[in-house]
């Protein structure tokens, strides 16, 4: 599937284009399609795996977080504490209350993921047989559209602290269409959560956090359908792409927060599509 110096590269980039809203998945492709010869087929399941890494180091940076909602998982599917409880007579939430609307968040969200991903997925790893320059196109004009929906998301912010169903709706629904190479799936989601008037640091936030569930499903599928030879060079590239992940993500979300990454995603989409028309 891989070579090792193909594995390195691959998890390299990988591991520091999750962070940034530029799409790693669509970066990913192009590089296994136009330096290493892959069809799109063959890419994106690469592409996907290499994820893996980048989640394992979400895992560790985000950790508190997914400790705090992995404990209150008991109390929230066994109904103890009620998510849709009204406040109490004091006027104070119920305790965990958040927590409860946080963890309704990412399951509603990350079940639309899986509604709409999954069969996008399905259609380009079976029956788009595209490769060469028209695969790289295709990356390229989903990058152009990740970059003007951040344009148009700019500024569409205000501090709301706590996501409800109407966000996950929304977001989950944006993130499914993430399946597509090209369209970031961390700038889509921000870009949407943007949209539902949370403040950049909560939306890059909640964007990583739905990532861990997203990303698990999507390895879980992909490992299901057959989709990947797990092998050496394989495992070295989740191994580069973890520790690459890990040693950027603190500085790249800080970079994400104030970089308008919306035309790098326009400038590199329009060279992507060029070469169909020369």
């Amino acid at each position: 599937m891989l070579t090792f110096f193909e594995a390195v590269v691959l998890g390299t980039i990988q591991g520091i284009a999750e962070w940034l809203p530029v799409s790693s998945e669509g970066i990913t492709s192009l590089v296994l399609i136009n330096f290493f010869g892959k069809a799109l087929s063959e890419a994106i399941p690469i592409a996907v795996w290499l994820h893996l890494g980048t989640l394992l180091a979400a895992l560790v940076y985000f950790k508190d977080d997914v400790i705090s909602i992995t404990k209150r998982l008991p109390e929230y599917f066994s109904g103890i504490v009620s998510r849709t409880r009204m406040q109490d007579v004091t006027g104070s939430r119920p305790a965990g209350a958040a927590e409860d609307r946080l963890i309704t968040f990412l399951i509603i969200s990350t079940l639309l993921t899986g509604a709409i991903g999954l069969p996008v997925m399905l259609f380009i790893t079976e029956k788009a047989e595209i490769s060469g320059e028209g695969a790289t196109a295709a990356v390229g004009l989903f990058l152009i559209l990740t970059g003007l929906f951040q344009r148009i998301s700019t500024g569409a912010k205000s501090p709301k602290k706590v996501p409800g169903v109407r966000d996950a709706l929304f977001t989950g629904v944006a993130q499914g269409f993430a399946a597509f190479p090209g369209i970031s799936r961390s700038g889509i989601t921000v870009a949407a959560l943007l949209f539902r008037k949370f403040d950049s640091e909560k939306a890059l936030k909640l964007s990583f956090l739905m990532s861990i569930p997203a990303v698990l499903a999507s390895e879980i599928g992909i490992g299901i359908m057959g989709l990947l030879v797990v092998d050496l060079p394989s495992i070295l590239a989740v191994i580069f792409s973890f520790v690459f992940g890990l040693l950027t993500i603190n500085i790249l979300l800080k970079v994400a927060q104030k970089v308008d990454f919306s035309y790098f995603c326009i400038i590199l989409g329009f060279m992507s599509v060029l070469p169909l028309f020369l």
